[in-house]
């Protein structure tokens, strides 16, 4: 897992701070940053870039930290298509290939609130950033994130796809029940 300054100074006591948007000047993660710089440099003047302009090649260095998510219908669900090492690590299972529906069958309520943050970032086509506690259903482990949601489109204006880069540091030890 990413080491963030972010999660240094969070007490290693039971997570006080809910999830909660962040405006994109208050990124603090580089790794966060660094999506963010791609995605706008990717997007030129459109409202957002394709899957193509944020190809492997453009994403060097944070892929790990990468999930992309198809649009299914009309925003009605998603699927997660690429799930990168530290995210499976911090979910706790590889949910590559599984919609939003098939992963609250797994892990209850965990999809519901992806889906949730997946409809915004396609019907505002803006990115989103936003941070705080995750507990790990499966184990109780908690730790700290910094997420970022990005809308891609083919035509720079309908997304079709969702990328995500999240940092998530976990407290060495910490278990919650």
């Amino acid at each position: 897992m990413q080491s963030t300054k972010l999660a240094a100074e969070q007490p290693a006591e039971k997570p006080s701070r809910p999830r909660q948007s962040i405006v994109l000047s208050e990124i603090e993660n580089p790794l966060v940053q660094k999506a963010l710089g791609i995605w706008e440099n990717a997007r030129g003047a459109r409202s957002m870039p394709s899957r193509a302009d944020m190809s492997p090649r453009a994403m060097s260095g944070l892929l790990r930290n990468t999930v992309l998510v198809r649009v299914l219908g009309d925003g009605d669900e998603f699927e997660f298509r690429i799930v990168g090492d530290a995210i499976v690590q911090a979910q706790g299972a590889s949910l590559q290939g599984m919609t939003m529906a098939q992963i609250d069958l797994v892990l209850p309520g965990y999809g519901s609130i992806l889906h949730k943050v997946y409809t915004s970032a396609y019907r505002k086509r803006m990115p989103y950033a936003y941070r705080g506690w995750y507990v790990r259903d499966a184990d109780g482990r908690a730790m700290f994130h910094e997420s970022l949601v990005m809308p891609l489109g083919d035509d720079g204006e309908k997304a079709d796809h969702i990328l995500v880069v999240g940092v998530y540091a976990m407290q060495p030890g910490q278990t919650l029940r």
